[in-house]
């Protein structure tokens, strides 16, 4: 049978809400409040795969693996943060791919000159902060970003993910969901927690996931008109 897609502007409430919300009670809560984030986020997860096209749930499942990955390297490899309770909490990776998720039902409706702006607002901040010393680390992943907004096929989704990483990050480190360190220990760069450059690492996400996914195969659900004809 054929698959109903959920409207975008359902699927881009509900993750904004399970964020919000989310990321809240696991930093507030009592002792049992992770647990409830995890299975409400991998419920959420099932939801949009469920009510999305097959290319799309194909993406969402690369975004699982690479998240976990990236985050695992992130974290325990490179210390460039730490959760608040040491691990990694397992409502991160399906946390990133329905951000993959909201992400790209936002970025075609966003304004055209967004990703221009972010550029060029971006671009003065790293400038000052590699300037004066306050982030270092900065100028390299910024140019990353860039590198993608030239080469991407999609500039706009690009941009949404900068802005939407930056409020995630600002408002789970406010809250003590987890914190980065302030000097890059690999090379001693500086930098803030959260770097205001975080979007770079979520555009090198989105960036790896539609290189692996396009790669792969679609197993699409057969309509039932399909069926009976492949029967006859």
């Amino acid at each position: 049978m054929s698959v109903r897609l959920h409207p975008p502007r359902a699927v881009i409430a509900v993750v904004v809400g399970t964020l919000a919300g989310g990321i809240l009670l696991d930093a507030r809560g009592p002792w049992w409040s992770q647990a409830a984030v995890v299975a409400w986020t991998w419920c959420i997860l099932a939801w949009i795969a469920v009510g999305s096209t097959p290319e799309h749930r194909r993406e969402l499942a690369v975004c699982l693996v690479i998240a976990t990955l990236g985050e695992l390297f992130l974290m325990e490899v490179w210390g460039l943060y730490a959760y608040r309770l040491g691990n990694l909490p397992l409502f991160i990776p399906p946390g990133h791919a329905i951000v993959f998720a909201a992400s790209t039902r936002t970025a075609p409706v966003a304004p055209r000159w967004l990703p221009a702006g972010v550029a060029i607002v971006g671009g003065l901040y790293v400038a000052w902060a590699g300037w004066t010393g306050v982030d270092t680390f900065g100028m390299l992943w910024f140019a990353a970003f860039l590198g993608y907004l030239v080469w991407s096929r999609d500039r706009g989704l690009c941009a949404v993910l900068f802005l939407f990483a930056l409020a995630i990050e600002i408002y789970g480190t406010s809250l003590g969901g987890w914190r980065y360190v302030t000097r890059e220990p690999w090379f001693g760069l500086a930098t803030t927690n959260p770097p205001m450059w975080v979007g770079a690492i979520y555009c090198t996400l989105e960036t790896l996931v539609r290189a692996v996914a396009d790669r792969l195969p679609v197993f699409a659900v057969p309509s039932a008109a399909a069926s009976a004809a492949s029967e006859r």
